[in-house]
């Protein structure tokens, strides 16, 4: 089921997550997978491919893969980490950016399981954009 983040941009997730909203970021979440996704509008005078290029300067050095996604007039990078935890155990977290000409999303992808994450990229990878009229 397609649902909406912004008035452009809309995930497409099973109806079994939870969901609220916390510090202007939107999260859903069920038993073993947390995603937290945050909108904005791309800086003056930045183009996506510029700040994507930015965002790729700054990816760390422990990162365990990193992506590209391309489709229409959406391009996207993310990669992969494990996040560490003192309370928890680790998980893997997939941390993507997707920018159209006018806005720009980003998403973190919490894992329990490293299988979810071939779920987690298909996800990202099928965020639907469409551009305001």
């Amino acid at each position: 089921m397609a649902l909406q983040i912004t008035k452009e941009w809309f995930i497409d997730i099973t109806d079994d997550f939870d969901r609220r909203t916390e510090n202007q970021k939107l999260i859903f979440w069920k038993t073993g997978i947390t995603i937290v996704i945050a909108a904005f509008h791309l800086p003056v005078n930045t183009g996506k491919l510029e700040l994507l290029n930015k965002i790729q300067e700054k990816i760390p050095s422990d990162a365990l893969e990193k992506i590209v996604s391309t489709k229409g007039e959406v391009v996207g990078l993310g990669y992969t980490q494990i996040q560490k935890s003192s309370d928890e155990k680790d998980r893997l977290a997939l941390y993507t950016f997707t920018a159209s000409d006018t806005s720009f999303l980003q998403a973190a992808f919490y894992l329990d399981k490293p299988e979810d994450l071939d779920w987690a990229k298909s996800t990202w990878k099928n965020i639907i954009f469409h551009p305001r009229v």
